[in-house]
């Protein structure tokens, strides 16, 4: 029998998106199974308190004073609700581009020295194996792609927290751009629901709760810092050795690169094709791009434009790549416009 643990960590009660979508997950999940039997814990109407003092002892040491004892009594319940679990779902908006502290504070409390992890020779182990995890995600801004994605501190820590403990199969579930607007909010919701569903659909299926690894890979693709450092190491690059050397490091052993009337395969032979295009600007052109670049599913784009410091473009475009592994496999070069 699946039992499910449902945490809510989120402070703006009834129309908190991450608690919509907390329960969104759970009844789904109960259609799938019937027979699971729910556990919840809502951190935002009855928190855990923090740690001081003279209650981490029960946590971290020996607890021998009434305050102590208090604590490990707590910890010790947290934990055992997440041990019975076979499926967690944890609802986690983002405050500060992080965790609230009342999430932080349960992780304070269930991240437990030789009961949900240990050291070994090997370095430290975690406990807590066999369960799926759900996190959702709710955000006011777009956080997963673009310029923003790096002050995501939330996704990571999240995931080094759940994994320190053993658990490694983690979907995490993205409802951004909630702060943009009522249209934008819905969005957000229907887009997380859809997400919710696949999810379900493969934990259902005796499944992972991640998807497929293809998948995976494909979004967690830095599509912005690839193809923005293709336009300023190979495109604004006027050393041809330094040049070829980008193209090495960034594109595959058996890229292509496809202009409107040609496509060479391989380092060299692209790396000819860039010299002759840098050669038929003018020798004071630099690249830079438009907005950052934007991609999914292995797919990525970047709008450039081109011209002389400080003056007008000349040209400007798109460049439309498919990443695999890490490296540009495939890159197509439009031409938006060109200036006399």
């Amino acid at each position: 029998m699946n039992r499910i643990l449902a945490i809510n960590s989120s402070i703006s009660g009834a129309g908190s998106v991450s608690r919509t979508l907390v329960e969104d997950t759970v009844q789904r999940l109960l259609v799938a199974n019937p027979d699971a039997m729910v556990t919840r814990r809502d951190l935002g109407d009855d928190p855990i308190p923090h740690l001081v003092q003279g209650t981490v002892a029960g946590v971290r040491a020996v607890a021998t004073t009434e305050d102590e004892l208090g604590a490990k009594a707590l910890s010790d319940e947290l934990i055992a609700e997440l041990q019975a679990a076979t499926i967690l779902v944890v609802g986690a908006p983002m405050y500060n581009f992080s965790i609230s502290s009342t999430l932080r504070t349960w992780f304070d409390h269930v991240l437990r020295p030789r009961v949900t992890f240990a050291y070994s020779e090997a370095g430290p182990e975690g406990l807590l194996t066999g369960i799926r995890a759900i996190v959702i995600q709710s955000r006011g801004g777009l956080y997963s792609e673009g310029p923003s994605k790096v002050l995501d501190f939330q996704e990571p820590y999240l995931k080094q927290l759940l994994g320190f403990v053993g658990i490694t199969d983690v979907a995490f579930i993205h409802a951004e751009k909630i702060g943009f607007g009522p249209e934008a909010r819905e969005a957000a919701i229907a887009h997380a629901q859809m997400q919710i569903e696949s999810v379900v659909e493969r934990i259902a299926a005796g499944n992972s709760a991640v998807p497929a690894e293809a998948e995976q890979a494909g979004l967690e693709i830095d599509y912005d810092g690839i193809l923005t450092a293709n336009l300023m190491r190979v495109f604004n690059e006027r050393d041809p050795a330094r040049r070829l050397e980008a193209i090495r490091e960034l594109y595959a052993d058996d890229a292509v690169f496809y202009e409107t009337n040609r496509s060479v395969e391989g380092h060299e032979p692209i790396a000819r094709v860039v010299t002759e295009l840098i050669h038929a600007l003018p020798t004071d052109v630099r690249f830079s791009t438009i907005r950052p670049g934007l991609g999914h599913h292995d797919l990525g784009r970047l709008q450039w434009s081109a011209g002389p410091p400080g003056g007008p473009a000349v040209v400007a475009g798109t460049d439309v790549a498919r990443i695999q592994k890490g490296r540009i496999q495939t890159i197509h070069v439009f031409l938006d416009r060109a200036q006399g």
